[in-house]
C-alpha cells in the first residue's frame, strides 16, 4: 500500500516565505531599495513645488513644514535653484515615550532648473507656515518685449 503525504498549501507558501528571507535577508528593507529614487544619503525629503513665471519674475514655492527659517540654505545661479534645510533636532528626550516614529527625517534637498536665465543677485525669498516662496527677475535679454507690427 502506498502512503500518501497530504500537504497544507499554506504550509508550502510559508516555507518558500522562510527560504526567500534567508536568501535575501533584510535587502529589500534598505531604504535604497523601498525608495530607489531616494538620494543616496537616506532621510532626507525632495519638498513639493510649484514654479511659474511672469514677464518678469520667475517664482517658486516650496512646502518645508517644521523647519526654522534660518536653518534653510538657497543657491541661486543663473539657471538653477537649490535648496537644502538641515533639521536640526533636540536628542534631550525627544523620543521618550515614542512608540511609532514616522516623520524621521534628516531635512531637505531639492534641485531645480530654471526655464530662463535669471538675477541671482536679486533673488528675494520669504517663509511662512512652512511655505518658502522665491522670487527670481529674469535676466533683461529673457523678458519678452513685444512690438506692435501694422499689417499692411
Amino acid at each position: 500500500m502506498v502512503n500518501m503525504i497530504w500537504m497544507d498549501i499554506f504550509d508550502e507558501m510559508r516555507r518558500m516565505q522562510r527560504e526567500i528571507n534567508r536568501m535575501f535577508g533584510n535587502l529589500l528593507a534598505r531604504p535604497s531599495f523601498a525608495t530607489p529614487l531616494a538620494p543616496a544619503w537616506g532621510g532626507w525629503r525632495e519638498p513639493l513645488m510649484d514654479l511659474w513665471e511672469d514677464e518678469d519674475n520667475v517664482t517658486i514655492r516650496a512646502e518645508i513644514p517644521g523647519v526654522n527659517k534660518e536653518d534653510i540654505k538657497l543657491n541661486v545661479t543663473e539657471d538653477s535653484l537649490e535648496v537644502k534645510v538641515l533639521r536640526k533636532r533636540e536628542s534631550k528626550g525627544e523620543t521618550a515615550g515614542v512608540q511609532h516614529l514616522e516623520r524621521s527625517y534628516e531635512g531637505f534637498y531639492r534641485y531645480v532648473q530654471l526655464p530662463c536665465k535669471v538675477v541671482p543677485e536679486k533673488a528675494e525669498a520669504t517663509y511662512n507656515n512652512g511655505i518658502l516662496e522665491v522670487k527670481i527677475p529674469k535676466a533683461e535679454k529673457e523678458k519678452k518685449r513685444g512690438v506692435e507690427v501694422k499689417v499692411q
